[in-house]
């Protein structure tokens, strides 16, 4: 490529500044060429300017190999840029997932009733039922048949 086509390549990207100053003395030459990127305007790796000083004639041997290897590393680094930003994007939309389904779930909780600790049904005439020992260590284990009764002397059941 010539020297404008790479050029063009980099500023399809990024609008360039380019300033040339020349050292009379030590006969060299400082070109800068300074990006403003379109887009990704936050990434400062994308913002770096190229600065190099040499001879003209260094820079008519080695100027579009630079240029080129700049506007490479350059877009690479919009490419690692645009990845990272994906990820975060990605993590959000899961972050968000979470913590709604946190909330649906925590929602539901509060609308389920509370679970009590189950004691064994004594019926009205003191039996316990379902297979239960009247000397269980159960906190209802104790209970007397007028614990489980009704004042009308009918038996009921919590979760029934």
């Amino acid at each position: 490529m010539t020297m404008f086509e790479e050029l063009f390549a980099l500023a399809c990207s990024a609008t360039l500044t380019m300033t040339v100053s020349a050292d009379e003395k030590s006969g060299r030459l400082t070109v800068n060429v300074i990006p403003r990127p379109r887009q990704d305007a936050g990434e400062p790796g994308l913002t770096q300017p190229l600065s190099l000083t040499a001879t003209p004639q260094e820079f008519d041997a080695g100027f579009i190999e630079a240029l080129r290897g700049y506007r490479e590393v350059r877009h690479s680094l919009a490419q690692q840029a645009e990845a990272t930003k994906e990820v975060i994007e990605a993590a959000k939309a899961a972050s968000v997932k979470k913590a709604s389904d946190a909330t649906v779930k925590a929602g539901a909780s509060k609308s389920a009733p509370a679970k009590l600790a189950t004691a064994p049904a004594v019926s009205a005439s003191g039996s316990v039922a379902d297979g239960e020992e009247e000397g269980d260590a159960s906190p209802a284990a104790g209970a007397t048949p007028a614990a489980a009764a009704t004042a009308g002397g009918d038996s009921f059941d919590l979760f029934g």
